[in-house]
């Protein structure tokens, strides 16, 4: 676990208080900005005999010792090569029903189901693939969204 630092000593360190910017966008360093992602994806569910079953790359490269682990090859490299370190809840009703577009695609026989689309595109679309996740999807878009339109000024 990565100990916090006051508050005062980041706000200084960046050079402007973080909860009083009134920009939309503001620089970080980039070793923070990695840092921070590190710490992001290093707390995010994850399963190591799924992980290692679905990569069986990376079981033999933790076999020869080049990693200690799996959870230690998807801090490294995993996350990066859009690898997943769990499978999340897909729920094929409410995806379909979510994306109709997907769901016609389905009926036509071109997806032989949502939760193919979903691996193949539909996680890369901010398309959520379940009730329970669709809170965070939502907010990690809306981040990105503002972001984008304020660089569209």
């Amino acid at each position: 676990m990565t100990e916090m630092i006051p508050y005062a000593l980041l706000s200084r360190a960046l050079g402007y208080d973080i909860f009083a910017a009134e920009e939309e966008n503001v620089s970080v360093p980039h070793t923070l900005l990695l840092f921070l992602l590190q710490e992001y994806v290093a707390h995010a569910p994850f399963d190591e005999a799924s992980y290692l079953t679905a990569n069986p790359d990376v079981a033999a490269a933790v076999a020869r010792g080049d990693f200690s682990s799996g959870r230690q090859h998807f801090l490294q490299r995993g996350y990066q090569e859009e690898r997943e370190g769990h499978q999340p809840a897909f729920s094929e009703g409410w995806y379909l029903q979510q994306n109709p577009d997907v769901a016609i695609a389905v009926q036509l026989g071109d997806w032989p189901s949502g939760q193919a689309h979903y691996q193949a595109h539909g996680k890369t679309e901010w398309r959520s693939p379940s009730p329970e996740t669709q809170p965070a999807y939502a907010r990690w878009q809306s981040l990105f969204s503002t972001s984008a339109a304020s660089r569209n000024r």
